[in-house]
């Protein structure tokens, strides 16, 4: 059997979010040990369509059932969407962890809350060497994105080398001054690079991603502008626009205070390893903001996805006293919704103007720039590394196609362009790369925070009944030696109809339920299992066949 490497995607492919790819070595009969690799482990927030869920993660059961050659998860940059499944899947697979300094200061943090941190192998990667896993070996290369300490990999295997990007743009002005390590890209392609894997999610925009630098002219414009405190929400872990914020406050004299969960742990983590420059009388605590007058003060704050809990959408709802929005403040969104939070952030933005204060949001001026390439970066990458097969990833469909289009256009027949899909995986070899058709265990584990295994598909369902068709209690009592009914049936339900609609509709079902019973033998009766499924069965029969909807029904049966 000859010698193989299999990409397989657990995430992050055909989707935005929960990133995780997986490198499986196979050795031929003379070839090196078998290894796996892992890149990244992030999560996906949930939609609407994921009532009660508070995170989706990989299933990584195909990770599990080859435990014994998982060598490593090596990461990319310190984003949820790529680190935040961590505590789930080192509970299961204690593997070593390999990262830049700040993505593992961040990883870190996080793990030290699920209590994980002492048992983890944290390890850095070294500067442009490779880290050996057996027969694949790991090299990190610089790259810009909205957070420092960002890298793309490069893998070397027997069979061929892969680059992976990551997320990345070419920003030639960054915020900290580190430009994309573009050389050492055109080194590794003149060597010779197999195989390109390449962010995708911008795929579709033409020309080159605008510069974080260049947001800060309009920054400066609406904090002098502004009569009261200026208000700022973006990602928690955008650090670089957190920088250049805290630059314009310091240069107009104002304070900084910062509020948010995830932001402030993120800013204290880069501020201990050096990568945010802000000097500790710049910052002043969520506590002490009375102190200062309403134009001496800029608020930096999580919420650009509309997120609940977050703390720009706690502010629109008067949910913390000393950060409620006034008329006065300037509130800059500084993001895009990502797909599926749309309706969300809307309401957000919709309460604030309510409020009437200052709302400034990409509709209405440039306040965002992306992290992910554009068209043209994304060529040049192709063109620095030369590699013999591209594939589009992190992104969707669309995406896909529009990176299949710009392959098509560098010159790249349709054989050498290959996507592939959650679930699906890649194999190369020595004769090249191509879909690999073998089953992947593959999906999403729904993440409740108490469920520690995920929610199950039937637990989603009855919540997603429970939205939408409500509930219907019904209750019966026997007497325990006789099994003669004492009382009921009685239902009540909830979210279901009103019970001015719901009375006679109920008498019904119960003289459904008291037929149904008298059908059953006496062995069957007896059986409280079998009572509650007949109870079950015939009012949500009799209910759909009524009123077309689809209650979750909760039989009770009581013995006295």
């Amino acid at each position: 059997m000859p010698s193989k490497l299999k990409i397989i995607s657990l995430g992050g492919s055909g989707e935005v979010g929960k990133n995780m790819l997986v490198f499986h070595y196979t050795a031929g009969e003379a070839g090196p040990e078998d290894a796996i690799v892992v890149v990244d482990s992030g999560v996906m927030f949930p939609t609407e369509e994921h009532p009660g869920v508070d995170l989706i993660i990989p299933d990584i059961t195909y990770l599990l059932e080859h435990r014994d050659l998982v060598k490593a998860i090596c990461l990319t940059h310190g984003h949820e969407d790529h680190i935040g499944a961590l505590p789930f899947v080192l509970r299961q697979l204690p593997v070593p962890i390999y990262g830049t300094p700040l993505t593992l200061g961040m990883v870190h943090e996080k793990l030290t809350e699920h209590g994980l941190a002492a048992a983890t192998e944290f390890h850095n990667y070294p500067d442009r060497e490779p880290v050996n896993f057996g027969p694949i070996s790991v090299e990190a290369i610089h790259v810009t994105h909205t957070l420092p300490d960002t890298v793309s990999l490069v893998l070397r295997t027997p069979v061929g080398t892969v680059v992976h990007t990551g997320d990345f743009k070419i920003d030639q002005t960054p915020v900290d001054n580190r430009i994309c390590d573009l050389a050492r890209f055109s080194e590794i392609g003149e060597q010779g690079v197999t195989l390109l894997i390449s962010d995708s999610v911008n795929a579709e925009r033409k020309g080159w991603c605008p510069s974080e630098r260049t947001l800060r002219p309009t920054f400066e414009q609406f904090m002098r502008e502004a009569e009261g405190r200026f208000i700022l929400a973006t990602f928690g872990s955008n650090l670089h626009r957190v920088q250049m914020v805290c630059d314009v406050a310091a240069s107009l004299g104002r304070k900084v205070a910062i509020y948010g969960r995830s932001m402030k742990q993120n800013v204290a983590t880069a501020r201990s390893l050096g990568y945010l420059k802000i000097e500790d009388s710049l910052l002043v605590r969520v506590e002490d903001l009375a102190n200062y007058a309403p134009n001496e003060i800029v608020i930096l704050t999580t919420g650009s996805q509309g997120e609940p809990l977050a703390g720009l959408t706690r502010m629109s709802r008067d949910e913390h006293s000393p950060l409620r929005i006034q008329p006065s403040d300037t509130v800059i969104l500084s993001s895009t919704p990502i797909p599926g939070n749309e309706d969300s952030v809307w309401r957000v933005v919709n309460r604030i103007c309510r409020i009437g204060a200052r709302m400034i949001y990409d509709h209405i001026h440039n306040v965002h720039v992306s992290g992910h390439a554009y068209q043209e970066e994304l060529k040049m990458m192709i063109s620095l590394t030369r590699p013999e097969f591209v594939v589009p990833y992190h992104g969707e469909p669309r995406h896909y196609a529009a990176y299949v289009r710009l392959a098509r256009e560098m010159g790249y027949p349709e054989d050498q362009i290959l996507t592939f899909e959650t679930g699906q995986a890649l194999e190369m070899d020595a004769q090249g790369v191509r879909r690999c058709e073998e089953p992947i265990p593959h999906g999403s584990v729904l993440v409740d925070g108490i469920s520690t295994g995920g929610v199950s598909d039937v637990v989603l369902r009855d919540r997603k009944h429970l939205s939408q068709g409500g509930t219907v209690i019904v209750t019966l009592g026997l007497e325990r030696d006789t099994g003669e009914i004492v009382s009921g049936p009685d239902l009540l339900s909830r979210g279901f109809l009103h019970p001015e609609d719901s009375s006679e509709l109920f008498e019904e079902a119960a003289e459904r339920v008291r037929q149904a019973l008298e059908e059953l033998d006496e062995h069957e009766f007896f059986d409280l299992d079998t009572l509650r499924v007949t109870i079950h069965d015939t009012v949500a029969r009799f209910l759909r066949k009524r009123t077309n909807r689809h209650p979750v029904v909760i039989p009770v049966v009581m013995e006295v």
